[in-house]
């Protein structure tokens, strides 16, 4: 009798403990409602980047400054964004992500609709991968996790040795929140409340030709891309680290370099805020 009414206990105890976890597990973080302060968008803000390649022992190199501003509303699948421009072709990556592209504030998010453009060497064309919603930056997530992710396949062609040979590009564009900073030093500048975001994009290459796939460039990461983003602010600091390795053999076929690998930066030096 004592034994079962031990077993009892110790049943009623797993089940209140199961119904408890349910509990939390279907609980909606009330954070998610709050709308985010990260990035200010009022039409005619602006941010001014100046770009810099990076040389590992060496100065940095000068790439330019872009110019990267809020232009007007914009209507997309019945929802209003905020149109992002910039006054030349960005020399930098943070804000070729958002060139062109409804950007809006979505609770503690911010989410882009546009395309994401990267040109790789080979292709006639830029890599273009169509967003829908995407978030590129969570205020409330916890670090180290997934905020957002989109996967596909592209088709282009590339030319070798007078041959053409279709190409599928696998993609894989992730948003993974990062550590929150009670302060950060960019540029001479120290920025307070300062939240870190990272870009990373997968890539894939193969081609086919007479019922035969080879593969071009294996599943890696190419790009990176660490965003630091001020509280009531923006993005004051990039750093994006590109690179890839590719088998010798086919890079010569292909008239391209082996191995690649270029990191930039880019530093928030004026801006204005509506």
């Amino acid at each position: 009798m004592k034994i079962n009414f031990i077993l009892s206990s110790l049943f009623l105890i797993l089940l209140s403990s199961c119904s408890h976890n349910d509990t939390i597990i279907n609980q909606t973080d009330p954070a998610d409602a709050i709308p985010t302060v990260y990035m200010p968008l009022n039409n005619s803000n602006y941010w001014d980047y100046d770009v810099q390649g990076v040389n590992p022992g060496a100065v940095n190199t000068p790439m330019g400054v872009d110019h990267l501003f809020i232009a007007n509303d914009t209507l997309i699948s019945g929802s209003t964004f905020k149109k992002l421009k910039t006054t030349a072709t960005p020399n930098g990556f943070f804000s070729n992500t958002l060139r062109n592209n409804g950007v809006k504030i979505s609770g503690s998010s911010l989410i882009v609709t546009g395309t994401f453009n990267l040109s790789f060497p080979g292709l006639a064309t830029p890599i273009q991968i169509n967003l829908d919603n995407f978030s590129f930056f969570k205020e409330n997530a916890t670090t180290n996790t997934e905020i957002s992710s989109t996967t596909g396949t592209l088709h282009q062609t590339i030319t070798a040795s007078g041959s053409t040979y279709p190409l599928d590009i696998d993609y894989t564009l992730k948003s993974i929140a990062q550590e929150t900073l009670p302060s950060y030093l960019s540029n001479g500048i120290t920025y307070p409340n300062v939240k870190k975001n990272r870009l990373i994009l997968n890539l894939k290459i193969t081609t086919t030709s007479s019922g035969i796939t080879a593969t071009l460039l294996s599943d890696q990461p190419v790009l990176t891309l660490n965003e630091y983003f001020a509280k009531n602010l923006g993005n004051v600091y990039t750093n994006t680290y590109f690179h890839y390795d590719i088998n010798a053999s086919v890079a010569t076929s292909f008239g391209i370099p082996a191995s690649l690998t270029q990191t930039q930066e880019e530093f928030l030096t004026t801006y204005h805020l509506n």
